[in-house]
């Protein structure tokens, strides 16, 4: 680490660069605190300053910190703002926020039809929280999208298929409990027990109540 946390020379010309890329690179350093001491205000100005020169992780960072209040304060409004723009770019994480935050009323007016557009275009482009989040909206009817199971059995299969433990939990779920398919324990417990292992803690505790004999999920 820098001595009296100054930012080495390097560096403080990577912010000079008006590059929004390399502007980025800093405000991590600042953000983790790597090479220079931890100061998250600072990591945020500089974020903020990259998405400024349109880099779309910037965007989608000072978006997160935003909302979550992550050494700035809290402003759903404002985090709002950088996901649409990154969204607009094409950021796929980007997009899945922006869905939640109209599906919620959270930094914009609660639009359905929004959500369920930024969604699908987030599970499309690549994103597993969209992929598992789009097929409980489809499993359950959730805001206004259409019922329809076979595709949210697609989309969890999908997310499935790059071992995502959020979506085998959720198909494994469905399977061995019946909920919306035909039951199928033998399948169900297999994608649990992937689930459990790559860390899912309601994984385990679903297995824990197939072994007890009940029959809704805990």
């Amino acid at each position: 680490m820098a001595e009296d946390g100054e930012l080495p020379s390097q560096y403080q010309a990577l912010i000079d660069s008006g590059n929004g890329e390399k502007i980025h690179t800093v405000a991590n350093l600042y953000f983790q605190g790597l090479v220079v001491k931890e100061d998250k205000a600072k990591a945020a100005e500089l974020y903020e300053m990259a998405a400024d020169k349109g880099y779309v992780q910037a965007m989608l960072r000072i978006g997160i910190m935003l909302m979550e209040g992550d050494g700035i304060e809290q402003n759903y409004f404002e985090a709002a703002k950088y996901f649409k723009r990154a969204s607009e770019r094409g950021n796929a994480d980007a997009m899945y926020l922006l869905a939640l935050f109209y599906a919620d009323g959270k930094g914009v007016d609660r639009i359905p039809h929004e959500a369920a557009h930024w969604l699908f275009e987030s599970a499309k482009a690549g994103s597993h929280g969209a992929m598992v989040e789009l097929a409980i909206w489809m499993r359950d009817g959730e805001n206004y999208v259409q019922k329809d199971i076979k595709q949210a059995v697609y989309w969890l299969m999908k997310a499935c298929l790059d071992e995502y433990a959020p979506a085998m939990y959720e198909l494994g779920c469905m399977y061995a409990f019946g909920e919306s398919v035909k039951k199928d324990e033998t399948n169900g417990r297999y994608l649990l027990t992937h689930a459990m292992y790559a860390g899912d803690l309601d994984a385990a505790a679903a297995i824990k109540a197939l072994d007890e004999g009940k029959t809704e999920r805990p």
